[in-house]
């Protein structure tokens, strides 16, 4: 698509957000209001009434928050994970819940956890005018037992999102020239975790958070600035551009078993774009994940196995009407897809380490499933739908599975601006997710299994 072709659809979008297929279902226009939060002070440890799974509150400094769902947050050991603090990065002992500073300075911006070592990195963006994407940073690993600190690498610009699962290589993505998605917002940033997005309908009256969202994904597409998908080894210091294009690059992910596997996607309104890619750590072998079948068909929030040999990712066809968790087994080509209820929906997926237990983290009105009773997180197994002999199946074809949910926490208070980012703890005993549920934004962890039944009403 030619650029005058992008900013003619974002004129058309901005002369009408049904052009995207985001008009408001009369159930979304009840979200014009933040939930109310419940009064008295935060507790540390209950039992979910509705669900009957008990529910710890990780974090002791209120603001903190936890990383991109599919950033890895482990030691190998599984013993520790870490979180971030408006004052600095810490970590936290998987057996006690005990919360330990790290680093110290909020503008340590925590990256990942090593997948060989007990190391934890981050990085510190240099003081400047210029947006934190296009100023210089500085990657450092910290040992999270000795405490001690080294410099890893320097980048000019740009972010670094990963590492490969021998700890040898960082991955990183830059853009010269990209504005932001919406104005700088420090207040909400530090709220929700990413800025608040501002936009005008065509009425001249501000737009609510998902329509606003729409309008600064499909400029920034429009844009069209250089952008580059790089690694960088780290014994050598040497800096490696492995793709370059000028469409908008991110979730970039080395494989978590892998060395030679990286998956990335080409962000923007997802049914615009061919969202998922493979590509080779030589840049070498870049393909598509996916392909679509119909207008309106989207994919995206996409995550790797923990073992590897699976991606998964959300897929809706068409959008906001049919849902699936999707799987591609790499070295077969094999895929299955997992029907999702409507009210089961949730902005993200995840999986634990057995393969086959999934967990959603629900999502409002607002968003693209319009669920009207979808604020929980909730566990999702699958069964396979066989109304014939299986014998008849052929393993060429898409195999079809359908999840059966159980509700583990309520979120009717939570806001869904703060994205909760569900992760599975290393033992899957446990789901790790963030939430605003009792105003300001903690990290809590609920328990995979019932501590007593639910109350019924």
């Amino acid at each position: 698509m030619t650029t005058g072709t992008r900013r003619t659809a974002l004129k058309g979008f901005l002369a009408g957000a049904s052009a995207i297929g985001m008009s408001m279902t009369q159930a979304g226009a009840q979200t014009a209001t933040a939930p109310a939060k419940p009064t008295g002070p935060i507790p540390k440890d209950w039992i979910d009434p509705r669900t009957g799974h008990r529910i710890i509150r990780i974090s002791d400094e209120p603001g903190a928050l936890g990383m991109y769902f599919y950033r890895h947050v482990y030691t190998p050991q599984g013993d520790i994970m870490v979180i971030k603090s408006p004052t600095g990065i810490q970590t936290v002992d998987l057996k006690t819940w005990k919360v330990t500073p790290l680093v110290t300075g909020a503008g340590n911006d925590l990256l990942f956890a090593a997948r060989k070592s007990r190391d934890i990195y981050y990085a510190v963006t240099d003081p400047g005018e210029a947006l934190p994407a296009d100023r210089p940073k500085t990657i450092f690993a910290i040992n999270v037992d000795t405490k001690k600190k080294r410099q890893v690498a320097r980048i000019p610009a740009g972010q670094i999102s990963a590492m490969n699962a021998d700890d040898t290589v960082l991955l990183g993505t830059v853009a010269y020239g990209a504005k932001p998605l919406q104005p700088k917002d420090k207040d909400s940033l530090e709220k929700f975790g990413q800025a608040e997005y501002a936009a005008l309908g065509p009425d001249g009256k501000p737009l609510n958070f998902a329509k606003a969202k729409g309008v600064r994904m499909l400029e920034r597409w429009a844009s069209r600035v250089p952008a580059e998908l790089f690694t960088i080894d780290i014994k050598t210091g040497k800096r490696t551009v492995i793709y370059s294009t000028e469409e908008w690059i991110g979730h970039v992910q080395f494989s978590p078993t892998d060395l030679n596997l990286i998956r990335f996607c080409m962000e923007g309104p997802w049914h615009r774009v061919d969202r998922i890619k493979l590509i080779n750590a030589d840049g070498t072998n870049l393909r598509s994940v996916h392909t679509r079948t119909m207008n309106m068909e989207i994919w995206g929030h996409e995550f790797f196995s923990h073992d590897g040999k699976w991606l998964w990712f959300d897929l809706q066809t068409p959008r906001g009407q049919v849902f699936w968790v999707a799987g591609l087994e790499l070295a077969t080509g094999k895929r299955v897809w997992k029907r999702v209820e409507q009210n089961d929906w949730g902005v993200h997926f995840n999986v634990a380490h057995d393969g086959v237990t999934f967990a959603s983290d629900g999502g409002d009105l607002d968003m693209v499933a319009h669920a009207p009773d979808g604020k929980w997180l909730s566990l999702l197994k699958a069964d396979s739908i066989v109304d014939a002999d299986l014998p008849s199946y052929d393993d060429d074809l898409i195999t079809i599975e359908k999840f059966t949910s159980t509700r583990l926490v309520d979120m009717s208070a939570h806001d869904y601006r703060l994205e909760p980012n569900l992760r599975f703890t290393p033992d899957d005993k446990w789901i790790v997710f963030c939430s605003n549920m009792h105003g300001d934004n903690h990290v809590y962890a609920v328990e995979v299994k019932p501590t007593r039944a639910p109350v019924k009403g």
